[in-house]
């Protein structure tokens, strides 16, 4: 009551005040205070808001502006008096802080940079879940939770931290899920931060040095531009550090030996000087496999023809392929090390942000695979046995510009390279038994593969806003290279039998192969926005894309005579020019009500294929046309509570590997062939999405529902020999959906006392053609779990987190032929915080299958890892620690996989059992937080 009396009372009096008492402080007025007034929420620049500057002691004024067009102010104050500023605006909360004297006395200018202003109503919607510590808080779409209220221990990582969180979990090979869905970037303070990796933000960075740690659904630049939903979303976790912990430096050195086999070192640093940030990391390892992001999985695929076309809705896609680092197999040695740097200057309209990242990964391992092949008439297993030596080498740099030109309009560049070298060398034995247990073939085969890849991406966002409110114009472009170049030898030996076990034929393969790809593409995409009439907008969007593709392959079969690989292999031999040029048109209405927003729209898309020949001089071309539809809707009953719906229609279309009519026999026995004759494939996408938050007994719901049909889907046509081999080619077809619901419930049964329960069904739908004949595979499963876990600041702190899972699959060409299981994986995490600074921890990851007529070796694993820490010195900067990884010895990577006619499982060599002994130094030499 008291402030709100003041604070009215100063409005009242203030042309009074500024008549008698400013010509009397005037004379005073020697330093310039200078800044910027923004709205916290939509970003806004506040025109027309009293700035007031008050005398600390008895808050008498001493004298006041209004902030210019562009939010900027500037004002004079006192030297060598302590003040208060004031900033007052309609509808917003008022804003208070003191300027200190000792920051006046050597400044004629200080420059205080951007004030943010709340709205009242959106701070009275922002609701305190944990009272006492304000532990979680919702803010619109925003779960903000205070990182000091879920306690991980001294010098625990960020990554320790997110596992403590309610309804955020992460996997063992520390990829981070959030309200169901996978986390894709990481944030410090809202930028990126070694290229928003969410490995190397999560396992480097100390989580007592952050403040919070907000989850949401991150909207396209040009969605937060305009206000008009596009349906580009993405995962984000943003990580806000302490104030006190942005000056200075901090940082760590770490290393553990077994003083045998294992070790690792790691050293990395963070330092803050104003709005300077600098950051350096450098680790070695073999202790544990750093799983590769999803770009890396693409430039490290062992399919060199994978393709990156530009979409004819404006986007680049990259088609990709698993590699056998996919689940972290293997035994790994890893150096990494990295370099990142950010600043703002000229009243913070201009910012840049670059990192550089440097790995090289060696990989030794062993694979063992086990498949059923489900054919019209019969059945078959095929076992695979792979041992491989594999290293990736890879430079990349990112860099963002960022320039406020004026008030209404603004740039931003960000450059992307990467420069990649790969080592490949791979043995594969193995062989095909028939349902009645007689052999059909075996495999010797030896690949090998040096490659080197180079790829450069650079985007471009310009963006204007008028004077009319709701009225913008905004371009946004990419242009891309890359060109990829590799040669390796295919070195095969197959045998075949007869249905009594005797030999009837045999396969030599010799040969040498290289491959070339450059790919170039261009796209962009201009939108204009305009305000109808209150609450109502429109959107009119004009997109287009080109790109090409050259690719070579050769291969040479080795001449017996001379030694050489000099004899050309035709069929396996050919160069192609694949080129996609596409645009559409569209136009989108929005209406933005209290409690309900909706928008819908379509687009006119038309692309067109060329595919030349170089070899054979033939060319083919053809050209689709597509509506491309869209409509959302978003139900805000009340606060807290959310209802959206949404509707894409999208096409995609087929990559160089599958339109080209090339043979691919890398695999003698599976040899794949391109078909020029694909059409493009078109993608019906429906998402659902309700959350509802209780705040009084922190009840969290949330469900979300997608569900994916697809005409002219891409699917596969497979043709199986007697002797067991396959050839496959793409075709189209139509039928193919998917669909899954995610679930979660969680409650707070006693203050820090937290339970959950969720729930996730999915099932699909393949269609593709064996030997001729339709085969309609369904595949189901239902998956539930439960939470619970205690977080406080305590001597005892831990949560388990069980799913079971039901996996069903039946295929039409052998209905008799189903496939079910049930898999089980409880995860159980312990610390406990005994006296004299130690620290114990244990945690458990069991996977258990159960047994199938095919898979009828033992497949459960109980994977447990424990260690006892003492922390020295009063900030406990000195960390010894004794860990135990895998103390039962029983850790292997296994994976289950059921698609189309087949049913797969893997068993991959993995690190396991090992003591450690590491030490921490922790260094920082931080300022103390602002008064």
């Amino acid at each position: 009551m008291t402030f709100e009396f003041t604070t009215a009372f100063m409005r009242k009096i203030l042309p009074i005040f500024l008549f008698f008492f400013f010509p009397a402080f005037a004379i005073a007025q020697d330093v310039l205070l200078k800044g910027t007034i923004i709205d916290t929420t939509a970003r806004v620049k506040l025109s027309n808001a009293v700035v007031a500057v008050l005398r600390a002691k008895d808050s008498v004024l001493l004298n006041y502006t209004r902030t210019k067009n562009d939010g900027s102010f500037s004002i004079g104050i006192p030297q060598n008096m302590k003040t208060v500023i004031m900033v007052s605006y309609p509808n917003y909360a008022d804003f208070l802080d003191t300027v200190p004297s000792q920051l006046q006395q050597n400044n004629t200018l200080i420059d205080i940079g951007n004030i943010y202003l709340e709205t009242k109503a959106h701070i009275l919607q922002e609701v305190i879940v944990q009272q006492r510590v304000a532990a979680i808080k919702v803010k619109g779409d925003t779960t903000e939770f205070k990182a000091d209220s879920f306690h991980a221990g001294p010098n625990a990582s960020v990554q320790d931290l997110l596992k403590k969180l309610p309804g955020i979990q992460v996997n063992a090979r520390g990829e981070i899920t959030a309200q169901g869905e996978k986390v894709r970037k990481v944030l410090v303070d809202g930028e990126e931060f070694f290229s928003d990796d969410p490995a190397v933000v999560t396992q480097n960075l100390r989580a007592d040095y952050v403040d919070k740690v907000q989850v949401y659904d991150k909207k396209s630049d040009q969605a937060v531009f305009s206000g008009i939903d596009d349906g580009e979303k993405t995962k984000t976790i943003n990580l806000t550090l302490k104030e006190d912990k942005k000056k200075g430096y901090f940082g760590k050195l770490e290393a553990g030996s077994d003083a045998n086999q294992y070790h690792y070192e790691k050293a990395m640093v963070n330092s803050f000087q104003k709005k300077k940030k600098f950051a350096a990391y450098v680790t070695n390892d073999n202790t544990k496999y750093e799983s590769l992001n999803w770009n890396e999985k693409t430039n490290y695929g062992n399919d060199l023809n994978q393709n990156t076309d530009v979409q004819d809705d404006g986007t680049i896609w990259i088609s990709q392929t698993s590699d056998e680092f996919s689940y972290g197999s293997g035994l790994p040695i890893s150096t990494t090390g990295g370099l990142t740097y950010s600043n703002k200057w000229d009243a913070d309209k201009q910012n840049i942000n670059g990192t550089y990242q440097f790995n090289h990964l060696n990989i030794v391992g062993q694979t063992n695979s086990i498949t059923q092949y489900i054919l019209p008439d019969t059945t078959f297993i095929n076992k695979v046995q792979q041992n491989a030596t594999n290293m990736r080498q890879r430079h990349r740099v990112n860099g963002t510009y960022e320039w406020q030109i004026d008030s209404s309009s603004s740039l931003k560049v960000t450059v992307t390279g990467s420069k990649i070298k790969r080592d490949d060398n791979n043995l594969y034995t193995g062989q095909s038994i028939s349902q009645e247990n007689q052999i059909i073939n075996e495999t010797d085969r030896t690949t090998t593969s040096n490659g080197t890849e180079n790829n450069l991406l650079t985007n471009l966002f310009w963006r204007k806003k008028f004077k009319k409110a709701g009225r913008t114009i905004s371009f946004n472009s990419n242009i891309n290279f890359s060109g990829r170049n590799s040669t390796g030898y295919l070195i095969a030996q197959n045998s075949f039998f007869d249905k009594l076990g005797f030999l009837t034929a045999a396969q030599n393969i010799n040969q040498y192969k290289t491959n070339n790809e450059n790919v170039a593409g261009v796209d962009g995409k201009l939108v204009y926005t305009e305000p109808l009439w209150k609450k109502t907008f429109l959107e009119l969007n004009y997109r287009f894309g080109f790109s090409g593709n050259d690719a070579q392959r050769n291969t040479f079969a080795k001449d017996s005579s001379n030694g050489k690989y000099d004899i050309g292999v035709d069929s396996l031999t050919n160069h192609f020019k694949y080129n996609i040029n596409s645009q559409s048109g569209g136009a989108t209405f929005r209406y933005n009500g209290k409690k309900v927003n909706f928008s819908f729209g379509s687009g006119i898309g038309i692309t067109s294929f060329q595919l030349h020949d170089q070899i054979q001089q033939t060319n083919r071309s053809i050209q689709f046309t597509n509506l491309l539809p869209t409509a959302a809707i978003n139900f805000t009953p009340k606060a807290q509570r959310k209802i959206s719906l949404t509707y894409t229609g999208s096409t995609q279309n087929p990559t160089l590997s599958q339109i080209q009519p090339l043979i691919d026999n890398t695999d003698p026995l599976n040899i794949n062939i391109g078909n020029p004759y694909l059409k493009q494939a078109y993608n019906h996408r429906f998402q659902l999405s309700v959350s509802d938050f209780k705040v009084l007994k922190s009840r969290n719901l949330y469900i979300s529902g997608n569900f994916n049909l697809t005409n002219n889907a891409i699917s596969s046509s497979s043709n199986v020999d007697s002797l067991g081999r396959r050839i496959n080619q793409a075709i189209n077809v139509n039928g193919n959906y998917n669909g899954n619901i995610f679930m979660f419930y969680s409650f707070e049964v006693v203050p820090t006392w937290i339970a959950g329960f969720s729930s996730t069904p999915g099932f699909n739908r393949y269609i593709n053609y064996i030997n001729g004949e339709k085969n309609v595979t369904n595949n189901q499963n239902i998956n539930f779990g439960i939470y619970f876990g205690r977080w406080s600041d305590k001597k005892v702190n831990f949560y388990v987190n069980a799913d079971i899972t039901r996996n069903y699959s039946n295929s039409s060409i052998s209905p008799n032929n189903t496939t079910k299981y049930w898999s089980f994986t409880p995860y159980i995490n312990f610390t406990a915080k005994l006296p004299a600074k130690f620290y114990f921890e244990a945690n458990s990851n069991i996977s258990i299958y159960e047994k199938t007529s095919v898979f009828t070796g033992n497949a459960d694993i109980y994977l447990v890892n424990a260690s006892l820490k003492k922390t020295f010195t009063k900030s406990d900067k000195w960390e010894l620690k004794f860990s135990v990884n895998d103390l039962l010895n029983q850790n292997r990577g296994i994976n289950r996989n059921i698609s189309s006619n087949f049913i797969s499982q893997t068993i991959q060599q993995t690190i396991q059992r090992y003591f450690l002994l590491s030490i921490t130094y922790n260094f920082s030499k931080n300022g103390k937080p602002s008064e």
